[in-house]
């Protein structure tokens, strides 16, 4: 069975953002985040990048971890996709989270992230248990990719950061 687009205008195709988060963990496991608004409690989030047309999730990852702090990752591995549908302070969305690794206190450093006590205005360190407080809207998502990280087998599929049914 095919889908039915008869009702999508051809010229103005529904928009559909593609965002990229890179996942990467100091040695005791905890997770770096930043944020634009230090000042939201619960407005914590992974390194993230909106992609630009054309632009594959890999690709904003790597700039997802360059804007945020000076991070080179070569190596990006997928972990998770979560599909997120429309709000109505929101469009609907892919998000790719990739593992960018865990990092030495030395490599963290030269990038710019604090110690998980410093206290940086936009960036942190910060423990898993801590995630649902710090990010209200993707700690699901965020503790899926954990999940991929211990079991390796494929990247995990969500909808709005729940298995599908």
């Amino acid at each position: 069975m095919f889908a039915d687009y008869s009702e999508v205008d051809p010229l103005f195709p529904p928009r559909r953002l593609v965002h990229a988060q890179v996942l990467v963990r100091d040695e005791k496991g905890d997770i770096f985040l930043s944020t634009d608004n230090p000042r939201d409690d619960c407005a914590w989030e992974l390194p993230t990048w909106r992609a630009r047309r054309n632009e594959p999730p890999h690709d904003a990852a790597r700039l997802a971890a360059g804007q945020d702090v000076s991070l080179n990752l070569d190596t990006l591995t997928l972990l998770v996709v979560d599909s997120t549908t429309a709000e109505p302070d929101r469009t609907e969305g892919l998000w790719f989270v990739f593992y960018g690794g865990t990092l030495t206190g030395t490599q963290l450093g030269k990038a710019g992230i604090p110690a998980a006590n410093d206290d940086i205005d936009n960036l942190m360190l910060a423990a898993p248990d801590d995630l649902r407080d710090l990010c209200a809207e993707s700690h699901e998502r965020i503790r899926a990719a954990l999940d991929r990280i211990t079991n390796p087998y494929a990247p995990v599929y969500l909808t709005n950061g729940q298995p599908p049914l």
